[in-house]
């Protein structure tokens, strides 16, 4: 794990720096938890890569699969949606990214805040996408809108 500034901007090598990152965000909840988002339409083959549109204003996103086009919308973003521009790198342009969700569950099971981080495949610039509040709802159910 190498998460390290480089000119002011964040980078890592691998998703676990992208992980590292969202459990020390300063001045948000803690986060309890992390997950690599990748597309379940693969088996045991999850693929990470995606692209993803985020709007950190409106605390909506959505990814779509490099390998099958799905889409899936976080959370209730889709009846929300502003139709946010697809993500790039600010270094290098890329706009493939592997995306990971931190949760705060200060109660057990319950997500009460849950935030998006990217880290580019091309330069491994690590950027933060949009958070979302929520009222306390199920681990399980988060899981199955990521």
């Amino acid at each position: 794990m190498v998460l390290r500034m480089v000119g002011g901007v964040r980078t890592g090598e691998d998703t676990e720096d992208l992980r590292a990152y969202l459990t020390r965000l300063e001045g948000s909840p803690a986060v309890h938890e992390t997950v690599l988002l990748a597309c379940g339409n693969h088996g045991d083959e999850r693929p990470t890569w995606t692209y993803v549109e985020a709007d950190a204003a409106e605390g909506v996103a959505r990814r779509r699969c490099l390998q099958c086009a799905t889409n899936v919308w976080v959370l209730d973003s889709e009846s929300r949606w502003t139709f946010p521009h697809v993500w790039s790198c600010q270094t290098c342009g890329q706009s493939i990214a592997e995306v990971a969700a931190g949760l705060s569950m200060p109660e057990g099971d319950d997500v009460r805040w849950l935030v998006l981080g990217a880290r580019c495949v091309d330069c491994g610039r690590i950027d933060g996408l949009t958070d979302m509040v929520l009222p306390g709802t199920p681990l399980a159910e988060v899981m199955g809108c990521l």
